[in-house]
């Protein structure tokens, strides 16, 4: 539900936090789960916010949030002017969409979606929709993800849409397919690395994208950024960090 415009300074939602919670949908959606779902059964999300401020949604897992036709909205959905929120060391499985900032649909009274927000360190496995997608956003940053997906049905483990001002897109790991750049924006792409890696990783039917000590593409292949500091597992990045959201401590 929007925030009255009228009161909105004040009463958009602010320094929120969501940590250490458990998203669970058991099935997809069905059409008689919602008769009026505008998107015919595909309206489901785990985290739907708008207008959000200085949000922190960190250490959650999310399964199985999918649509009738797997085309569903993000296990995160932050749209609608919403800033400064940081998003990270979330464990996403088998979700149409693992994360999304903002939404193709913008009313007349939103420039961006979202300004200022960080999505780093999260792991993101099977995404048939996008791992990682942003549609309106400014000065946004993408950083130290790690999305498993070399099925991809539409081939966009990282996806951008429409105005994405001041987009970062850097350190990455994507196993599968890769990007989709769709943007009419300027957007800086930085160190991802792009190809099927699923010998890299420890357990990766599961969700669980620890590097092997032999990930010897992503291991001290990163450049450092005042942004990431540490890893999925809150462990300390050196000058020389890993791609992807997992560091192996040598």
């Amino acid at each position: 539900m929007k925030v009255p415009k009228e009161n909105r300074p004040a009463e958009r939602p602010k320094q929120c936090r969501i940590q250490y919670c458990l998203f669970y949908n058991d099935r997809p959606k069905r059409l008689s789960d919602d008769p009026s779902d505008i998107a015919k059964g595909n309206y489901v999300a785990g985290i739907d916010v708008m207008y959000a401020t200085n949000w922190i949604i960190s250490d959650n897992v999310f399964v199985g949030i999918q649509g009738r036709t797997f085309e569903g909205r993000g296990a995160i959905f932050i749209w609608h002017d919403s800033r400064d929120c940081v998003i990270e060391r979330n464990i996403i499985i088998d979700c149409d969409v693992g994360l999304q900032l903002g939404n193709p649909h913008r009313d007349s009274e939103t420039t961006y979606h979202c300004v200022g927000c960080i999505a780093r360190n999260n792991f993101i496995t099977r995404a048939p929709e996008a791992g990682i997608v942003t549609v309106y956003t400014k000065d946004c940053k993408v950083l130290n993800n790690t999305i498993h997906d070399p099925d991809s049905r539409l081939g966009r483990l990282l996806r951008s849409v429409f105005t994405n001002d001041g987009l970062v897109f850097a350190n990455n790991l994507l196993s599968g397919p890769g990007i989709r750049n769709e943007s009419d924006s300027t957007i800086t792409f930085t160190n991802n690395l792009i190809k099927d890696l699923t010998e890299y990783f420890e357990n990766p039917g599961s969700g669980n994208l620890h590097l092997k000590n032999g990930a010897i593409d992503a291991v001290d292949k990163g450049v450092a950024l005042a942004e990431v500091t540490d890893d999925f597992d809150r462990q300390p990045r050196g000058s020389s960090p890993d791609i992807g959201a997992d560091e192996i401590i040598k």
